[in-house]
């Protein structure tokens, strides 16, 4: 539901997004639900249906046409897609450090990162702090 700068990447997390509350898109009946805004609705359609595109290679989505209609349907949950990532050794004391200071400061021992073990929870921590922090925070 954002306004796009037509490019793949972005309309791929659009759709990611859309996916994580339905299981089937379709460029004429969903594109609202996916993009509230529209600037250019040639492009962003173009822009979402190669992010579809790329979505099915990736083996998230299915594509199927009915009565002309070409429908995108999610072949499992998003969740339950894993990906292995490999991270330097500066990368991960560097999610550490984050962290731990953040742990250290709010005396949540329990949520301190190993470094020489990064985890999904670690990440996810990650993901928590970073949706917390504003511009204004940022800048100081």
């Amino acid at each position: 539901m954002h306004l796009i700068d037509v490019n793949v990447i972005e309309s791929y997390q659009l759709l990611l997004e859309y996916f994580n509350t339905n299981t089937v898109f379709n460029i004429k009946k969903n594109r609202k639900e996916a993009i509230l805004v529209s600037d250019n609705e040639a492009e962003e359609n173009a822009s979402l249906t190669c992010a579809l595109k790329e979505m099915e290679k990736a083996g998230i989505l299915r594509s199927c046409t009915i009565e002309n209609e070409q429908y995108w349907v999610l072949f499992k949950s998003i969740e339950s897609f894993n990906q292995t990532i490999e991270l330097s050794g500066l990368v991960c004391a560097g999610i550490a450090s984050v962290i731990n200071d953040i742990c250290d400061k709010l005396e949540r021992t329990s949520e301190k990162c190993d470094p020489s073990s990064i985890s999904e929870k670690d990440l996810k921590n990650l993901i928590y702090l970073a949706s917390k922090a504003t511009v204004n925070s940022l800048k100081e």
